[in-house]
Formats: structure tokens, sequence, C-alpha cells
């Protein structure tokens, strides 16, 4: 008998990977087996000699949240390619982390082409914000940033808060979570905690319905749990503060915390029954450091700290990794009605768009109907409230040799400006203040670079730069 011989020379079975892989990139979109979504993989698409122009919506075009549940408006970003998701991989975390002093240490750059695009929509609306900046050296001043992956680390909203601090007052870095996924580039406080606790969040998992808080997590402390904040020196007015709240609900009966400030000696707080948003508020001037410890097991649902003074503006920064926005209405009412009760905010700042962008569809219409939902529920419950949504910023493609915009963000864009008009709030068009088309490529190119090489974020220098320019654009609305 003769013996048969196996396929084993290499090039033969590269081969066969190749017409594998060229037959899935043909593979229409939709298809299932055994209930698992085969994704289509497209090896040609940087040889393709697509038109670079944007796409015309079809009334037949998916819609490209084609992943939303019809029912809740959840995105699943499971289904979203690697390269639209803004969703920080662990390389590109890594490379953060590796390349932040770096970048902090660099003084002057040589810019891009920025644009000095004013905000549009209804700019009356900003009165309830720009009204309490008059009092910001009597009373607080509560700003929130709602944003994706973008804004993690503090990031953007650390120079934001700089900005307005430095001219209207302010102590302290506002609001910090209790444990967090960006403590290792985090920009302006320290943050480190026991590996025991149990985190319930609108972007992963809560099987138990815990009632989440405005940040969007809840925190379940073990027996034995604890919590250390330390001011950093990045600016010198989060470097101490006055006030440290810990916000949390449904504590149980004599149940209590210790608390140490600068490292002093420990001491305990009874913590309040009852449903609803409550703060333990403790006061001393000039901390430091706060470390809090949890005794009693699953105490109370808590929520974070704010590190503050009584005067000032404070800009609390609140990323919601890999998201698109639309989860935001998972926050229970009466929560967000509780901090708005406790923060009294005089502006909302929603930063959302580019992980909703997938593959070629461009048909954002779920999309704006859903952030729609999300914007008036918010301005019904915070009525004296000024609201601003910020356009997503541009995202280059390779085509060829050059790195162009993706087609798509135009229209996702103008979708974002209707959402604004619709909502009547005010806009801010990033992509437009930022230098326009193909300036992400100008970002990346930037000597030093304001952007990072996957043409998606910005770094580090990049996030100043929109601060800045964002700054700028409020004061220039203001007076």
């Amino acid at each position: 008998m003769k013996e048969i011989k196996s396929i084993n020379r290499p090039a033969i079975i590269i081969g066969l990977a190749i017409v594998f892989l060229i037959g899935m990139s043909y593979l229409p979109d939709g298809i299932t087996i055994f209930g698992i979504e085969i994704k289509k993989v497209d090896i040609l698409e940087d040889l393709r000699f697509d038109k670079i122009e944007e796409f015309e919506e079809d009334e037949s075009t998916q819609d490209s949240l084609q992943s939303f549940d019809d029912n809740d408006g959840n995105i699943n970003l499971a289904s979203a390619p690697l390269s639209a998701s803004l969703d920080f991989s662990n390389d590109v975390i890594s490379f953060i982390e590796n390349e932040y002093e770096k970048f902090e240490s660099i003084k002057t750059y040589n810019q891009p082409t920025f644009k000095n695009h004013p905000l549009e929509g209804n700019l009356e609306q900003l009165k309830y914000f720009f009204d309490a900046l008059n009092n910001s050296k009597k009373s607080q001043i509560r700003v929130a940033h709602f944003g994706d992956s973008a804004l993690e680390g503090d990031l953007v909203t650390s120079y934001l808060r700089n900005k307005f601090q430095q001219k209207f007052g302010g102590k302290g870095v506002g609001f910090v979570p209790i444990t967090s996924e960006d403590i290792n580039f985090r920009e302006t406080t320290k943050i480190r905690f026991s590996d025991d606790w149990t985190t319930a969040s609108i972007t992963g998992s809560n099987q138990d319905n815990i009632p989440v808080g405005i940040a969007g997590k809840a925190f379940l402390n073990s027996d034995g749990s604890w919590v250390k904040y330390e001011a950093v020196p990045k600016f010198r007015t989060v470097r101490s503060f006055d006030v440290a709240r810990v916000f949390y609900s449904n504590a149980k009966a004599n149940s209590f915390i210790k608390y140490s400030l600068n490292n002093a000696a420990e001491k305990s707080i009874p913590l309040t029954t009852g449903k609803g948003i409550k703060d333990l508020v403790i006061e001393r001037k000039y901390s430091t450091s706060l470390k809090l410890a949890f005794p009693v097991e699953k105490s109370a649902y808590f929520y974070g700290v704010s590190l503050e003074s009584k005067t000032g503006v404070y800009i609390d920064n609140f990323p919601l990794r890999g998201n698109s926005g639309v989860d935001l209405k998972k926050i229970p009412r009466e929560n967000l009605k509780g901090f708005d009760s406790l923060f009294n905010y005089k502006l909302v700042i929603f930063e959302f768009g580019l992980n909703i962008l997938n593959g070629r569809k461009t048909n954002f219409s779920k999309y704006e109907e859903d952030m729609i939902k999300v914007i008036n529920e918010f301005k019904e419950l915070f009525p004296q409230t000024s609201f601003l949504l910020i356009g997503v910023h541009d995202k280059c493609i390779k085509r060829k040799k050059d790195f162009i915009t993706d087609p798509a963000i135009k229209k996702l864009v103008r979708t974002q400006k209707r959402i604004a008009e619709k909502t009547g709030i005010a806009f801010w068009n990033l992509y437009e203040a930022m230098g326009g088309e193909n300036s992400m490529a100008d970002w990346v190119n930037a000597n030093p670079p304001l952007a990072y090489s996957d043409y998606i974020h910005f770094n580090t220098l990049g996030t100043k730069e929109e601060a800045e320019m964002l700054f700028k654009t409020i004061m220039d609305t203001k007076n």
C-alpha cells in the first residue's frame, strides 16, 4: 500500500490560507453559524480603489447601530471593528503609560492649523452656566463631563478644569470613582484600592440590577475593603482639598466606615440608612490624601468620592469606555436627580460618537433617536442646567499611502449637530475646530505629535489642545 503523504509544504498552506481569507472578504453581512455571527475579514481593503467621497444615505441602508437592542438601545461593542472603536486596547494603554512622561516633558511644539470655530445651536441655554460663573467666588459651580474612553485618565477634563479653576477659583479634582481601570495613566489623582471590590456598571455586568450612580457604576465592598486617594502636583489647583464627600445609598443599619486624612490616625463615621443618594462629608483644610476603610461587608452601594473646596469650579470626569452615550439612560432617574440635588450642576457636556462608526454604514438614525432621548431626559431631570454636545473629532483611514478622513465622519458630525438642534442645546464642532478634513493626519505628524499613530486617539498633548480650544470658545461665547 502506498503511503499517503500529508500536505506539509509551507507555501501550499500559506496559499490556502490566503485564498480562504480572500473568500471571507466577500461574505455578506449577517451570516451566522450555530447562532454565532461570522465577521467579514477584508484583507484587500487597502488595495481597493474606492472613491474617497461621502456615502449617500440609502433608505435600504442598514442602521449603523446594527447591534443595538431595540428594547433598550444598547450597543454591543463586541461587534464593532477594532479600528473603529474608541475603546483602548491593552497595547494602546501600555503605549500611553510608556510615553506619558515624554509627552508631558515637551513644552513647545509646531501646531497644525486650528480654526476658531464658535459654539453653535441654542446659546441662550448656556445662561445657567454663565450666570453661575459670576458667583464662583461665593459658591461652588459644578460641571459634568461625560464621554467615552477619550476622557479616561481625566484626560481633556483635567486641562479644562485647570483653565476654569485658574480663572474662577476652585481647589480639588472633584469626583473620583471608588475603583478605576485608568489608574496607571490618570492625570490628576493617585488612586489605590484593594482587589476585593465588586463593580456593577451600565457598560458591563450588573446581574443583581444594583442602582448605579451618576458615573454609571456602583461599588460593593468586602469585609476590609479599602481605597486611598492622593493628590498629585500636576496642577496647582488640585494639589490639595478642603472637603471630601463620600457618595452612597442603601446603607445597612449600624454600618460605618473609617477614614484617615493625610495618613493620620483612623476615625470612624456612621452611614445614614435609607434609599436615595447621600453624601458623607469630611472636612480638613489643605488635605493631600484620604484613605477609606470599609469594615462591614456590603455595607452600602458606594458611588465615589469628591475632593473639593466650598467655592470655585469643579468639572467631574465621567468616562464610559467603548460607549456611544446612549447607555446613560440606564442610570436610574432618581439617582440622577439625587446627584443633581447634591451637586446642582450648571453645565453638562456630552462627548461621544466615534464608537458608533462601524465599517462603511452611515445611517445614524437609531443613534440620533436614542441620543435625543438621553439628552431630553437629562434636561428634564436637570432643569436649571446648561447643556453642550461636542461633535466627534477627525478620524483617518488609510488609502494607498495616505491617511484621509473616514468618509462617515462628516455624516456623523451633521447628525450630532442635528441632535443638538432638536434638543435645543449648544453644539461645538470639534472636527472643524481641529482643522477639518484630514486634520487627524496633521495632528499625528505634528512635531511633537498631538495624536497616536492609530489616527483615532489624541495623546496627552492633543487632549490639552482640545481643552484649551474649548475653554477659549466658551469664554468667547460668554463675553
